[in-house]
């Protein structure tokens, strides 16, 4: 369970920062344009925490549910981020990067004994 937990946690944060690299979503969450670096950092972040997400997924219960697993954390991921965003866009924001640090802390030192 904390496995998925992780799972879904480290694809809310792909999902928080693909959407923060748009001009649009940034401006609505800060009020400012972000750079053209500050942009491409966030899409860069969220593709790479998309891929870790796949790879530990696929790692821990093999390629067919494991993809299946990662399918389905991705959309409930999708599904909360925006549902949040019209009541606590704040909350959302917040949510994005202590569950994503969560999730990496817990993987980091709590591994699963069936991830290695």
């Amino acid at each position: 369970m904390t496995m998925w937990l992780s799972l879904l946690a480290l694809n809310y944060l792909s999902w928080a920062c693909l959407c923060l690299a748009v001009a649009r979503h940034y401006r609505q969450h800060f009020g400012v344009h972000p750079s053209p670096v500050r942009s491409r950092v966030l899409r860069i972040i969220g593709w790479l925490t998309t891929l870790l997400a796949y790879a530990i997924s696929v790692r821990w219960r093999d390629w067919d549910i494991g993809s299946v697993d990662w399918c389905a954390s991705w959309m409930l991921a999708a599904i909360a981020w925006v549902l949040l965003q019209p009541y606590r866009p704040r909350f959302a924001r917040w949510l994005a990067f202590v569950g994503g640090a969560a999730s990496l802390f817990a993987l980091i030192f709590y591994p699963s004994p069936t991830l290695f």
